[in-house]
């Protein structure tokens, strides 16, 4: 696909959470489509690791080590946009998890865990688009924000209650921010991926369970990080244009059911 057709040669987009996963995927997707980035997380060293990949796309990168959970720290990577490219384009709200201990169902876990996910996948992305849209209203602006939910939002799991909550409350936000910030020319969306092949997941799975879970889905495979900045990309970019509120199921269809791939 031409890069014309995206329209983000010369765009800036922020993207949070972006060391790894999902938010490393889109921030490649956005360097490869012609657009700079600003990348934030929390730690230095992978951080940096990133910078120094993408920047081999020929396009500008820089990184800021932020806590996208703190207002005052993400005021830092606003600043950085507007020192370093004059403008911010795009915001991908990418910041997410589970902060706490899960010790386990709502018999056994504790307060902390519901309070620390719901900061973290919830009143982070209330910050984060608060600071961005002040700034694109400020300099007169318009922009896009993409919101990364998760299918974790339309199905029960055990245990991950908090998680779940805090995914359908990012897509009900979702659209109620679409509403307000309309008029001021900001656009907002999400996605909401299935599973993804990241550090994270690996955490909590092997290698033998990913690949029977990936056959298990219509896909026969679950999701690349790169996968889902694909989407992410679509979503930002002009093809996305008409795409207001709404978040965008990519999931390689595990919400349809299980399938039986042989394996490979």
């Amino acid at each position: 696909m031409s890069n014309s057709i995206l329209g983000l040669d010369g765009k800036v987009a922020i993207v949070t959470g972006a060391s790894q996963g999902v938010g490393l995927g889109c921030a490649r997707q956005f360097v490869q489509a012609g657009a700079d980035v600003v990348i934030t997380c929390r730690r230095a060293a992978p951080l940096e690791k990133a910078a120094t990949e993408l920047r081999a796309s020929g396009r500008k990168v820089v990184a800021v080590v932020a806590d996208a959970e703190n207002p005052e720290e993400f005021a830092k990577v606003i600043d950085a946009a507007q020192k370093n490219f004059g403008r911010a384009d795009i915001l991908v709200n990418n910041v997410g998890g589970r902060r706490g201990k899960p010790e386990g169902s709502l018999l056994e876990s504790g307060p902390e865990y519901w309070r620390g996910t719901l900061e973290c996948n919830l009143v982070s992305v209330f910050s984060c688009t608060q600071a961005f849209a002040r700034h694109l209203i400020a300099a007169k602006r318009p922009g896009v924000v993409v919101n990364v939910a998760s299918v974790a939002a339309f199905h029960a799991s055990p245990n991950l209650a908090p998680y779940g909550a805090s995914k359908a409350g990012l897509i009900q936000a979702t659209g109620t921010l679409a509403l307000e910030l309309a008029p001021h020319r900001i656009r907002v969306c999400g996605v909401a991926p299935g599973m993804v092949d990241t550090d994270s997941l690996r955490e909590w799975l092997d290698d033998a369970k990913i690949s029977a879970r990936g056959r298990k889905l219509p896909a026969g495979r679950i999701g690349l990080p790169d996968d889902l900045g694909k989407v992410v990309l679509m979503m930002a970019s002009d093809l996305g244009a008409w795409i207001y509120g709404a978040t965008l199921v990519a999931d390689g269809g595990e919400l349809l059911g299980d399938v039986h791939h042989p394996p490979a």
